[in-house]
């Protein structure tokens, strides 16, 4: 191993230093700013009283509703009156094209967290150990701001979805720093560009060369994590067509590529560099594909251009996509067609997506045969955003999802969340609890108000406190036996108090067939 310079090795000291994910969220340096009453106004605007009873059956066509419990995190009134307005093909382009929605009010309150715009040499600097809370604190508020209050739907799904993918620990040492950065140039940059594009930035991201030990990777001592992820996990699968020989080969090809401040004593620590002094400049062959010896940070590059170009790729790619947006078990069809899409266009995320959320292919997923279970990031942000929770505070429900086990940046391993019915089925009585503190105003700072809830059972299609609780949260779709046991509820108060209602609510959002899109 080459001499480490003068100076350098500053960021080694982080290593093993791991931040224990309860004492960040109770942390007391909550500097942050708050969360103006940002949905309730677009429910009294677009689906006051009355609003939807005159809306007619969607004639000619699939019903909205399976591209909203699909396209977005959750069922609202609002998002469903403007969806129906438009029209499904006009929805779904105006939400694949996220930078022509207006997200005025989510963007000002981003505006006034500082740490969201830095670079990775900033965010060390500006913000050392006894201040890296406030780093922390500013992205999981932001992820929760715009996970909840976004119009900006479809692409906060989609950025969920390439989150896991490329998943980085944000409790992973440094990666409480760069996570940010990730997040920003990685994922969001790229959530519906090209998705060899998003690969090469995910490579040459400060949080994935930490969070995957490629910063060490040098010649003489190949580190082979990050080269056996990039294949299992970002690209060609578990069952892909790689060979152990194939992993150190990948390895060899991304030596030198590391952080400055490890191996160098340059004035950006934390930054992507490549130092051509720790790289293999000996021939690789990397599935079949010779590369020639005497090369440099192009070895990696061509390495990321056999695996984003690969048809397995294109396949592993669609299954995700699919799995993510429709159902557990996407049709071998429907897969072949996206992997198809992903091999002519580049791997365009953007027309992947378009594929899968036709009007056919989301209706040939019936609602009445739901098997796809909300993760708790889900049914957290669904009830939040079908209760229309305006001022809220942000850091009370992320420590509820720790709870519930699905904080933002927070699993461990390289694998991300999983999204299986086995993960995730088991944990019940967490859910319940969440509906029930949520709507009776346990949670501090997240209480809907009595006159919004009012205001989403008026504006139902049909009469009823029942069917107005059916239709805030699903649009009508809970199953009529589960909605009898809401109205025995009802039936057993015989006046409609405030906390009567709100038990309804809790009640109904308990429901198996809440817990199902």
């Amino acid at each position: 191993m080459p001499p480490i310079a003068a100076g350098a090795g500053t960021l080694l000291r982080y290593r093993n230093s791991r931040f224990n994910a309860a004492t960040l969220l109770n942390t007391s340096s909550r500097s942050l700013p708050p969360v103006p009453p940002l949905s309730t106004a677009r429910l009294h605007a677009a689906a006051g009283p009355g609003a939807a009873t005159n809306i007619p059956p969607v004639a000619g066509g699939p019903d909205l509703r399976y591209l909203l419990h699909h396209a977005t995190m959750g069922f609202t009134v609002p998002d469903y009156l403007e969806a129906r307005q438009l029209g499904w093909a006009a929805w779904l382009e105006q939400q694949l094209q996220p930078e022509t929605i207006d997200d005025s009010d989510v963007d000002a309150v981003l505006a006034q967290l500082p740490t969201l715009t830095l670079s990775a040499s900033e965010l060390l600097n500006q913000y050392p150990d006894d201040l890296v809370e406030q780093v922390f604190l500013e992205l999981q508020f932001a992820v929760m701001l715009r996970m909840i209050y976004s119009r900006k739907l479809l692409f906060e799904r989609v950025v969920e979805l390439w989150t896991d993918h490329f998943n980085i620990s944000q409790l992973d040492d440094l990666c409480l720093w760069f996570k940010t950065v990730d997040d920003r140039e990685v994922i969001r940059a790229n959530a519906f560009g090209k998705f060899p594009e998003m690969l090469a930035a995910s490579a040459k991201s400060p949080a994935m060369l930490w969070y995957l030990d490629n910063y060490v990777n040098i010649v003489g001592a190949p580190q082979e994590n990050y080269a056996r992820e990039l294949m299992e996990l970002h690209t060609l699968g578990v069952d892909g067509p790689y060979s152990e020989q194939d992993v150190r080969e990948v390895a060899r090809c991304f030596t030198g590529w590391t952080l400055d401040g490890v191996y160098t004593s340059g004035g950006s620590p934390g930054e992507f560099i490549f130092v051509p002094q720790l790289h293999d400049t000996g021939s690789k062959q990397v599935l079949g594909v010779t590369i020639p010896p005497g090369g440099g940070i192009e070895d990696g590059e061509t390495v990321l251009q056999i695996l984003a170009t690969h048809p397995k790729t294109a396949e592993f790619v669609a299954t995700k996509l699919c799995r993510g947006l429709l159902g557990y078990e996407p049709s071998t069809e429907l897969v072949a067609d996206v992997a198809a899409v992903y091999l002519t266009t580049d791997g365009d995320i953007e027309e992947m997506v378009r594929k899968i959320l036709r009007p056919e292919t989301v209706a040939a997923v019936p609602l009445d045969e739901r098997t796809k279970l909300r993760r708790p990031m889900h049914i957290v942000v669904s009830l939040m955003r079908a209760g229309l929770v305006g001022s809220a505070d942000l850091l009370a429900i992320t420590t509820r999802l720790l709870r519930l086990g699905q904080v933002p940046y927070f699993h461990p391993t390289p694998d991300g969340y999983p999204d299986s019915l086995d993960a995730w089925g088991s944990a019940v009585l967490p859910r319940w609890e969440y509906a029930s503190d949520l709507f009776g105003g346990a949670i501090p700072g997240n209480v809907p108000d009595s006159t919004t809830l009012q205001t989403l059972i008026a504006s139902s299609p049909k009469s009823g406190v029942v069917p107005g609780i059916s239709w805030a949260l699903t649009g009508g779709l809970l199953p009529p036996r589960e909605l009898r046991d809401v109205q025995l509820y009802l039936d057993s108060h015989p006046v409609l108090t405030d906390a009567v209602l709100r038990e309804a609510f809790a009640l109904a959002a308990s429901s198996p067939g809440y817990q199902y899109f």
